[in-house]
Order: structure tokens, then sequence, then C-alpha cells
């Protein structure tokens, strides 16, 4: 095996340890505030818990992505929501279980993340050829969708069956064996800003970011578009409990298959694109994927037949893993080594703040309108939004891969 392939193997392990401990955590403090107050209000205050605070620091993880040691970042930051939550298991041990403790979990797990993900993304390049990047984000969106699958499942029995202070525990055990890998096993090379030991001006850094972002045609193209479609995606992500309970019942099972059938779906489409590779243009398989999950989406606005509805969750994950590869792949290879980081937490604020202002149009009307019709009119124009970068010629053209020298000089013989 080539030393480039036995890094990235293991440094995929290591973020996959990271990823079940997080993931397993995450449900279980979901449903002990959901099933232990049953109140709207404490699960608005855990929704702003793990999506204010990085929505806060999202800007200086990016610079500190670009600046500083990528691989130190991610130990600080696993074992930073690792040590919180040792504390918060201990305080649960002694009984002590006032339910502002999960909230301060909350901050310092959204925290932790908004560090983490931009280190994560620009590290890939530095360990991984171009040509083979988007190979590599296949297979680690397989594994994050074969996780959704699993960590619902086993957190579930866990939390049916095992006090949540050793649920917590094992976020930390995961969370210790993935820093052991990184430190003992995983070699990242030092990036340009941190071998000439740039040093960090912040307002400076997030605005040249934000500039660089927005003045590159290509990322500001994709930004523009994620915004977009994301503020869309909040109708069907955050109606669909409700409209399953509307129209076909609220019964428990209901939503158990939905979970279920959308995350095989998931894991379907990570291992066809992992196989398939995508159209040579990857924008071309970028926006069909987009185009499909619009259809998707659209067809749950149609839900004469339960098992109809499923099928097309299970078709709208399917594609979701398709398309979500691809950014990151793209990302990685247009943008610049030194302002990688800070482009990924400039997408990561497109992300966190286009979702909620959709819930905020969506969530209101579904109250005074049938929630179907707000889903298959969301599905329209997710379909005519993921169609229109096919009438922009020279955006497309941005999805063909680059023409080496070599192969130049044959074409031009």
């Amino acid at each position: 095996m080539d030393n480039w392939k036995k890094q990235v193997t293991t440094f995929l392990i290591s973020q996959v340890v990271s990823l079940m401990g997080s993931m397993l955590v995450m449900y279980t403090i979901m449903w002990y505030v959901t099933l232990g107050t049953q109140s709207g209000s404490m699960m608005t205050i855990m929704v702003l818990c793990s999506f204010i605070p990085a929505l806060i620091f999202a800007p200086f993880a990016g610079v500190w992505a670009d600046r500083l040691n990528r691989k130190a970042l991610m130990i600080v930051a696993d074992l930073g929501i690792a040590a919180v939550t040792l504390v918060i298991a201990i305080l649960f041990m002694f009984g002590i279980r006032d339910l502002w403790i999960i909230f301060v979990v909350s901050v310092i797990r959204s925290i932790g993340q908004a560090v983490h993900s931009p280190a994560v993304s620009a590290v890939y390049p530095q360990i991984v050829p171009e040509d083979k990047l988007l190979k590599v984000q296949s297979i680690n969106q397989s594994i994050q969708s074969s996780s959704m699958v699993l960590m619902p499942m086993l957190a579930g029995l866990l939390f049916a069956t095992v006090p949540i202070e050793y649920i917590l525990l094992v976020d930390v055990v995961t969370a210790a064996i993935a820093v052991f890998i990184l430190v003992t096993y995983v070699k990242i090379p030092k990036h340009k800003a941190e071998l000439e030991n740039v040093k960090i001006e912040y307002m400076k850094d997030i605005k040249s970011g934000i500039k660089y972002a927005f003045n590159h045609k290509f990322v500001l193209s994709l930004l523009i578009f994620g915004a977009l479609f994301m503020f869309l995606v909040a109708a069907p992500s955050f109606l669909t409990y409700l409209q399953v309970a509307r129209v076909f019942g609220a019964e428990e099972w209901r939503l158990a298959v939905l979970e279920t059938l959308f995350g095989l779906g998931m894991v379907l489409g990570s291992l066809f694109i992992t196989f398939w590779g995508g159209f040579k243009n990857r924008l071309k398989t970028f926006f069909m994927a987009y185009a499909v999950i619009g259809i998707g989406t659209a067809l749950l606005g149609i839900p004469f037949d339960f098992w109809f509805y499923i099928g097309a969750w299970s078709l709208i994950g399917f594609f979701i893993s398709i398309s979500n590869p691809i950014l990151p792949t793209l990302i990685q290879e247009k943008v610049e080594p030194e302002y990688l980081g800070r482009v990924f937490s400039v997408f990561g604020l497109i992300s966190q703040t286009s979702m909620p202002l959709g819930m905020l149009l969506f969530g209101p009307l579904s109250d005074f309108t049938d929630v179907s019709l707000i889903i298959l009119i969301a599905g329209i124009c997710m379909i005519l939004l993921a169609l229109f970068p096919y009438t922009r010629k020279k955006l497309m053209a941005e999805g063909l891969p680059k023409v080496k020298p070599q192969e130049l000089e044959i074409t031009q013989e």
C-alpha cells in the first residue's frame, strides 16, 4: 500500500472513532431532552445552544485552520469536548441532573465541532493526491452514511437500557482513542502559513477570507446556490415529522422506518458514488443529484401512500450521498491552500443560517397552510434551482478536470 493510502486510512479510522462517539451522544442528548421535558421551548433552547456557538466561532475556526497546526486543532477540539463530557457524566453520577448541564454540553460540543470541521476538511489536500480527492471524500461519505443508520439504533438500545452518564462516557473513550491514533500514527505535513509562522490578525484574516470567497466567481456561485437550496431544504427537513403525523398517523414505528430507510438510501448512494465516481464533469453530477433531490422532495408533497412516501425519502437520501462528496472535493481543488479553512467556514456559516431562516418562514406557514403543499412547492423550486446552472456554460466548465501538461502537449500534436 502506498504511504499516502496508509496515512489516509489511519486518519479516516481516527475520524470514524470520533464520529461514532459524537453521534451516539448527540442522539442521546436529543432524546433525553425530548422525552424528559416534552417541551418545545426546551427543545428550542437546545437547538440554539447547538447552533449559535458554532455560528459565532466559525469565522475564527476558519482562520485557525489556515494559520495553525490542523492536527493540533483537531486534538484540542476532541479533548475539549471529551473533558466537558466527562465532567457532566460525573455530575450525573452524583445525582446532579439539572437540564442546564445538558445545555452546557450542547454549547461546548457546538464550539468543538466548529473548530474541528474546517481543520479536517483542509487536511485532506495535504495528505491525498488531487486526483484521488473525490474517491476519498466518497469513502468518507459512505462511513458517515453508515453511521446514520447504525448509531440511532445503538443509541436507542443504550438509552433504553443504560443510564445516560455511561453513554456520555462512551464519547470520552472514543475521543481518547481518536486522539491517540492521530498523535501516534498520523503524520500531517506543515502547510505554508504554519511553516512561515504567519501571525494571526483576526479581523484582517476573517475579512480577507470572506473577501476571497466572494471574489472567487466559482466559490461565490456555489455559495449562492447553497444558500438558496438550504433555505428550501428547511421545508422537508423540519416539517417531515409533522407531515407524517398529520397525513399517515403519529405512530412511532413510522418515524423509525423513515429514519432507517433514509439512512439506508444514503449508504447505497455513498457506495454508488465511491465505485462510479460520477460524470467526467463533476458539476454535472453535483447539480443532477440536487435536481433529483428536488424531485424526491416534490414527491413528498404528494403523500397518497406511506410506502411511496418512504421510497421518496430513500431516493433523497441516495442522491444526498452522491452530491455530498463533490462539494468539498471541488473546493479543495479550486481554492488556494492558504484560504481553505476560511472558505470552508464560510460554507458552514451559509449552511447554519440558511436552514433556520427557511424554518422561520415554513414553520409558522405550516400552522395555517397544508404541509404537503409547502413541501411540494419547495421541491419544485429545488428542481428549477438545480437545473439553472446548466444554462451557465462558463460555470459548468469549472467542473471539468484540469488538463495535465503532458496531456495538453499530446492534444496539440
